[in-house]
C-alpha cells in the first residue's frame, strides 16, 4: 500500500491564535518578558555614571546580583502563586513591583536605595519572566506552545542584547535615572493593558 499524504493544516499558525483572541494576550506576555530581559543587565553601561552621582563603588556589583537573586526566587514561586491567586492577578501584582523597584532606583539618593529598587525590580522581573512560560501553558493550546515559547525566547535574545545599549543611550545623554523611568512607564503600560 502507498503512504497516505498528510495535509497540512492551519492548526498551530499565527492566524490560529489571532482568530481565537490570544494574540494580544501573547504581546502582553512577550512585553514582560522583554521588561525582564532589557532590565537584567541595563545597569551594566551606566553604572559610572551612577556612581559619579550617588556613590557607593564597592557596592556596584550588587546592582546586578541583587537583580538576578530577586529573580531566582520569585522565579521559582510564581506557579504557586499563579495557583493561589491566578495569572492575571499575579500579573498585575508583579508589574506593581517591578514598577515600585523602577521608581525607587529612578529616585535614589543613594547606593544602598538603589540597590533596593534593583532588588525589588529582579522580584518582579523575575516573576513576569516565569509568567511567560507559566502562562502560555494555562492560555494557550499545546500545539501552540512550542512557537509561542520560541518567540519568548527570541524576544529574551533581543532584550539581552538591547538592554545594554539602552542604558548607554541614556547615560550619553547624561539621564541614567531616565533608564528607570522608562521602565516603569513600560511597566504602567503593562498594567493597564492587563
Amino acid at each position: 500500500p502507498q503512504p497516505s499524504i498528510v495535509m497540512a493544516s492551519d492548526s498551530g499558525t499565527w492566524g490560529e491564535i489571532r482568530a481565537t483572541g490570544h494574540l494580544g494576550r501573547f504581546a502582553l506576555l512577550c512585553l514582560a518578558v522583554w521588561l525582564h530581559a532589557a532590565d537584567s543587565l541595563v545597569t551594566a553601561t551606566a553604572v559610572p555614571a551612577i556612581v559619579g552621582e550617588i556613590g557607593g563603588v564597592a557596592y556596584v556589583a550588587w546592582t546586578i546580583s541583587l537583580y538576578q537573586i530577586g529573580t531566582i526566587v520569585a522565579g521559582a514561586a510564581t506557579a504557586l502563586f499563579c495557583q493561589r491567586h491566578g495569572t492575571v492577578r499575579v500579573l498585575r501584582v508583579a508589574t506593581l513591583i517591578y514598577a515600585t523597584g523602577c521608581l525607587i532606583a529612578a529616585l535614589a539618593p543613594d547606593m544602598a536605595v538603589l540597590l533596593a529598587g534593583r532588588l525589588l525590580q529582579g522580584i518582579g522581573g523575575g516573576t513576569l519572566l516565569a509568567l511567560g512560560y507559566v502562562a502560555i501553558q494555562q492560555w494557550f493550546p499545546q500545539h501552540l506552545w512550542g512557537r509561542l515559547f520560541a518567540v519568548q525566547s527570541l524576544v529574551w535574545a533581543v532584550g539581552s542584547l538591547v538592554g545594554p545599549l539602552i542604558g548607554g543611550s541614556f547615560v550619553a545623554l547624561g539621564l541614567w535615572r531616565g533608564i528607570f523611568w522608562s521602565f516603569a512607564l513600560q511597566a504602567m503600560l503593562l498594567w493597564l493593558l492587563t
